[in-house]
């Protein structure tokens, strides 16, 4: 009992230090949980219930709570003229627009297609990842 709680802690002391417990949904919580559990089945001695516990936890949670950030530095650098033209396409901005005009077709694409109202999840991800180049892009220019 002493061990699980050690471990629990420190799993999730690493996933808030890491911030990586921000992004996380409610199925990667339960697959975690599962995880501790297939873990105290190990140490009980009960091999192939632990195993298969841990296994499916990977599983659902697509092997991603402890792996790399989707941000990379490469994302955080300067967008390339084609990610600039891939975000004004799929906001629906001319080339000269502005901070409010940027920010209002982001609203008007996100509530359209919102996970929360139906919508694609990665869709919506998409649709912020372009307001954030816009919005960089025109930030870079106003600093030249």
């Amino acid at each position: 009992m002493t061990f699980m709680l050690i471990l629990s802690i420190t799993v999730i002391a690493i996933l808030i230090l890491s911030g990586r417990a921000k992004n996380m949904r409610p199925n990667d919580w339960l697959a975690l949980a599962i995880a501790l559990l297939g873990v105290n089945f190990l140490r009980g001695g009960n091999l192939i219930f632990g195993s298969g516990l841990i296994a499916g936890a990977a599983a659902w949670s697509g092997f991603k709570l402890f792996g790399d950030r989707k941000t990379t530095t490469a994302e955080k650098g300067k967008p390339r003229n084609l990610e600039l033209d891939q975000a004004r396409s799929l906001l629906g901005v001319s080339e000269g627009a502005n901070a409010a005009k940027i920010k209002s077709a982001w609203r008007s694409r996100l509530s359209e297609h919102h996970p929360d109202r139906g919508g694609d999840e990665e869709l919506a991800r998409q649709i912020n990842r372009a307001r954030d180049i816009l919005l960089e892009e025109m930030e870079a220019i106003r600093h030249k």
